[in-house]
């Protein structure tokens, strides 16, 4: 009797070790696209000895010691296999159950490692590979249009140089000398006015009495007393330079002063001339 007590506790002493160092890990087989649990999955893990899993509803469980193991998941579909995958766990000496899901991606048979080949024997298709989205057609409209901007700058360059060139060029105005005294040139060709091109040394001499300087509004006679400054003759862009405008409004101020009769605009090359009238 006395020797059989100590037989169990012998046997429970040596049982004790292995029933406390054993670690369970549980956890589903999932499908990779639906997330749905794979039936019947077969599970199994390189422990000593190895152990199957047959996963009903994609569960499975195993006891495992510390260590380091390999679990391999497999599933069948009418005796293929479709679904493969190898995944590494470590299991720590602390106790307790531990989670450890599958997710299973399918098996593409017809993926096979290439054969090793000479590089130097490989026909690279450089047409087959070009970087994708990106469109030739939008850059011939691209080029096509910026052509024809050119085209369309150059002729109006042209055009403008031309009709330049054809225009007589004023005659030098000493400062102070009145432009009554000036008589602009005839010529058998300007006879006969051109539409589109303005004689540059033309202008109406039937026009009314200048009117009263006074009565003028203030930006239009701030012109009229820089040009009595200066002599009545000044360049365009030397009178903007003195005036607190852009050169639209220049423009404009200028062609009012030309309509009350009080200024002349002459070209010149690629510039104007105003020129003061006499107001006497």
């Amino acid at each position: 009797m006395f020797n059989l007590r100590l037989l169990l506790i012998a046997i429970v002493i040596i049982l004790i070790p292995q029933t406390v160092s054993a670690i369970t890990i549980h956890g589903t087989v999932y499908e990779w696209s639906t997330f749905e649990p794979l039936d019947n999955a077969l599970v199994e893990v390189n422990s000593t000895p190895t152990q199957f899993r047959v996963a009903a509803s994609g569960v499975y469980s195993f006891n495992l010691e510390p260590g380091d193991y390999l679990i391999k998941t497999s599933y069948y579909q009418n005796d293929t296999l479709v679904y493969y995958g190898e995944d590494t766990l470590t299991v720590t000496d602390h106790e307790g159950n531990y989670v450890f899901d599958i997710l299973m991606f399918p098996l593409y048979e017809e993926l096979e490692e290439l054969p090793d080949e000479d590089i130097g024997n490989v026909t690279y298709d450089v047409e087959d590979n070009i970087l994708p989205g990106f469109d030739w057609t939008y850059t011939a409209v691209a080029l096509l249009i910026l052509m024809i901007m050119i085209a369309a700058a150059y002729y109006h360059y042209k055009r403008s140089d031309g009709l330049e060139d054809e225009s007589e060029p004023a005659e030098p105005i000493e400062p102070g000398e009145s432009i009554k005294s000036i008589e602009p040139k005839k010529s058998a060709e300007s006879a006969e006015p051109v539409p589109g091109v303005h004689i540059e040394n033309d202008y109406p001499n039937d026009r009314g009495p200048a009117p009263d300087i006074d009565k003028l509004p203030d930006d239009l006679k701030e012109i009229i007393d820089i040009l009595e400054k200066l002599g009545g003759r000044m360049t365009q862009i030397d009178l903007r330079g003195r005036l607190n405008c852009s050169e639209a409004k220049v423009s404009l101020m200028i062609t009012d002063l030309e309509d009350r009769g009080l200024v002349h605009r002459v070209k010149k090359g690629r510039g104007n001339i105003i020129l003061l009238r006499s107001t006497e």
